[in-house]
């Protein structure tokens, strides 16, 4: 019940206060309370609380300073916030970079794997071809020899191509951690 009396109080007295940090007359010489020497208007985060003071200049200067404390707790929360979109954004290009860096080298693989089998066919083929004993079948296994170095030279520039592709993604993996390393290190420094 205390803690709801207490709570109410707050409620209450708060918008005066702010109504009255919002209010606060611009110039120090317009308002003077009798028996307050004039002094130099101080800024809300210099002016000094001195205890036992009740004056509604010091009531003024803390409620200015709680001003400033919530809109650089405002500012920083939308920070944060803007950091945390840019970082799952980054996330997602991190994630579809790797995705597309583990297909191509699926790819470089299965290439791999058709270009060897090419090869151990046509140390087959040339095997044959040298026991081959009409010149008829050595001109047929001929043809087939020129058909798997042409399907080979064709593995091989798709092989090659993938390895290029494979670098360049490679390198924009690389980029994509960077820029994600980058955001967690910014969001860290503002949690701070």
């Amino acid at each position: 019940m205390r803690a709801a009396i207490e709570t109410l109080r707050f409620l209450c007295v708060a918008p005066a206060i702010w109504l009255a940090a919002c209010a606060a007359p611009s110039d120090s010489a317009a308002t003077s309370f009798p028996g307050e020497q004039q002094q130099e208007r101080e800024s809300p985060t210099e002016a000094p609380l001195r205890e036992g003071d009740g004056s509604l200049a010091a009531l003024t200067a803390e409620v200015r300073q709680l001003r400033v404390a919530v809109e650089d707790l405002a500012q920083s929360q939308s920070e944060a916030q803007a950091l945390g979109v840019y970082l799952s954004a980054q996330q997602s290009r991190l994630k579809l970079a790797d995705e597309q860096l583990a297909a191509v080298r699926e790819q470089i693989e299965s290439s791999a794997g058709v270009r060897e089998e090419l090869e151990a066919r046509l140390a087959e083929l040339l095997l044959e071809q040298s026991r081959a004993p009409s010149p008829q079948r050595r001109a047929e296994i001929e043809a087939r020899i020129n058909d798997f170095r042409s399907e080979q030279g064709r593995v091989d520039r798709q092989l090659q191509q993938a390895r290029d592709r494979e670098n360049d993604l490679s390198r924009a993996l690389q980029a994509e951690e960077s820029r994600f390393n980058d955001l967690i290190a910014r969001l860290e420094e503002l949690a701070q």
